[in-house]
């Protein structure tokens, strides 16, 4: 049986409505109403609430429940990929003043700074990806809205890219 079926049951069980089940909890009415409907899984501390309150062990509910078990591995796992984000941002951040400011910095050899755009452009597929993968695990019913921003994000990194090299190249 899935998780938001035995909550449910579990309370009716109880006669309890999930105004004073959101009461006993501390939570929001629709936040009870989002767990029964499967739309969303309870956090950990309410897990335990709720297995206290329904005399039921946290073995059950995890195991009865498994959607609850997926929905914590794809959080952690959206977490573990938005930290892997921050790496390329700041390398390619720097990366392009270092190809921008040469004026400034001191002049790079044509290898030098051929280099370092093939390193950005890297950067910016990996960043690509982990911004695909994210958006996967977030919510795939948004794809047109994460596409969206995504697009735009490319095309200001295209621009800065772009202008990167422009600055860098023809102005002394």
């Amino acid at each position: 049986m899935k998780l938001n079926l035995i909550l449910k049951r579990k309370r009716q069980e109880l006669h309890l409505t999930q105004e004073q089940l959101a009461e006993k909890l501390f939570v929001s009415l629709k936040t009870v109403s989002n767990w029964e409907t499967g739309k969303t899984f309870p956090d950990i501390e309410s897990l335990i609430k709720l297995a206290q309150l329904y005399h039921l062990s946290l073995d059950k509910l995890l195991v009865e429940g498994s959607d609850i078990v997926k929905d914590i591995e794809k959080k952690t796992r959206l977490t573990s990929l938005k930290k892997y984000m921050w790496g390329p941002n700041i390398l390619n951040l720097i990366l392009i003043i270092m190809v921008s400011q040469q004026q400034f910095l001191g002049r790079l050899s044509l290898l030098s700074t051929v280099l370092l755009l093939i390193s950005i452009a890297l950067n910016g597929i990996t960043l690509i990806y982990f911004s695909k993968e994210i958006r996967y695990e977030e919510n795939q019913q948004e794809i047109h809205k994460s596409f969206n921003k995504l697009t735009i994000r490319l095309l200001i990194f295209t621009i800065i890219f772009i202008g990167a090299i422009i600055i860098g190249y023809f102005i002394r």
